[in-house]
């Protein structure tokens, strides 16, 4: 079977050939609606650089670390390879039916916005979830399944590391995400931070480099991440379990000296570079998903954009 991949244009279409040449039954065609030029699309590691160390009592910064691109992160460049959209994800089934992928399109009013920064703001939240439940506990399904075998990953992210699991560990997660990605979240991404993006093509070279899904146990597991700042130049967390089934928790920002929640599906996005952590949990247990984007082929802005807002 052979992919031919017609021209970009503000729709796509794909076209299936199958052996012995063209059918009328042979022939699939998908349209997937986009505003950007999409990522090439992937044949068949993660990476989170040492952050900044900070005190106990979320006040005092004491060192820094300026490592937001693939410049400075040479490992980028493969760890993004496994987020980017692949033909197979848009397969439906086993008819070879193309599924459609359609950009959601999304307002101020979708999200709060915090934190004020020149012409915009570096934090945000969604007024409502852009995972459903379902989705939510699929993915805490997998990663417990996936890490009763493997076990939970607790070294990866150096002077700040989570208990988590690695996206690349988790299939079918991972081609939920691609998919995810493409329709919900870099359209949100593109939105919410349009006042920072350079001109040009920049909205359309977001790209996740790393991703996992991170446990907090208040009974004998982690249950905070100390202050920090993020190797990257934008970065999202996604509940993926009610906040009914833990106490505590959410996201603390310098900036407000607060906490932000969300409740299961909901979406935490900010510039990485301001000082943030992981607010701690008193009961229960706690899940979200958590990626690291990137600007491809944008170093020098990612790197004045990181100075700017730390």
């Amino acid at each position: 079977m052979t992919w031919m991949i017609g021209s970009w244009m503000k729709s796509i279409a794909f076209l299936l050939l199958v052996p012995g040449g063209w059918s009328p039954g042979a022939i699939i065609a998908a349209a997937f609606f986009t505003t950007c030029h999409p990522p090439s699309i992937s044949p068949n590691n993660n990476n989170n650089n040492n952050n900044n160390n900070n005190n106990n009592n979320h006040k005092q910064e004491v060192t820094t670390a300026l490592r937001v691109s693939e410049l400075h992160i040479p490992g980028y460049r493969e760890t993004k390879i496994p987020f980017i959209l692949k033909e197979e994800d848009l397969i439906y089934g086993n008819e070879n039916v193309l599924t459609c992928l359609e950009e959601i399109k999304y307002s101020s009013n979708d999200y709060q916005s915090l934190i004020p920064h020149e012409s915009g703001y570096l934090l945000h939240k969604t007024a409502r979830p852009i995972f459903s439940a379902q989705e939510c506990s699929d993915i805490v399904n997998e990663a417990e399944a996936i890490g009763s075998l493997m076990g939970w990953t607790t070294k990866r992210h150096g002077n700040y590391p989570t208990t988590d699991i690695p996206l690349v560990e988790l299939p079918m997660t991972l081609k939920f995400l691609r998919k995810s990605l493409v329709q919900r979240i870099y359209p949100l991404l593109r939105t919410q931070f349009k006042d920072y993006l350079p001109p040009g093509d920049a909205a359309c070279k977001l790209r996740v480099a790393d991703g996992f899904v991170v446990k907090y146990d208040a009974e004998g597991g982690q249950s905070e991440l100390k202050p920090h700042r993020d190797g990257s130049v934008f970065s999202f967390n996604i509940a993926l379990n009610s906040v009914e089934e833990f106490e505590g928790g959410g996201t603390w920002f310098q900036s407000l000296n607060d906490a932000v929640k969300i409740d299961q599906g909901q979406i935490v996005s900010h510039a990485s570079g301001i000082l943030h952590g992981g607010h701690a949990i008193t009961s229960g247990k706690r899940y979200i998903l958590v990626a690291f984007v990137i600007l491809e082929g944008y170093d020098s802005w990612s790197m004045r954009f990181y100075n700017s807002v730390r």
